[in-house]
């Protein structure tokens, strides 16, 4: 995946966990799973193509 898609991807879910309006709080526990793991293939994308 493209740094660039990495980076909306991370950024559309971080704001869906800031904006999440309540209810299952598994779906919340979701998005801030995702949100860590994301974050966690953005950094090792930056790593492993030499931009950190």
């Amino acid at each position: 995946m493209e740094t660039d898609a990495l980076r909306v991807l991370h950024r559309v879910v971080s704001e869906a966990y800031i904006n999440w309006p309540g209810g299952d709080a598994n779906e919340q526990a979701c998005l801030w799973n995702m949100k860590t793991q994301l974050y966690a293939a953005l950094m090792d994308h930056l790593l492993e193509s030499g931009s950190i």
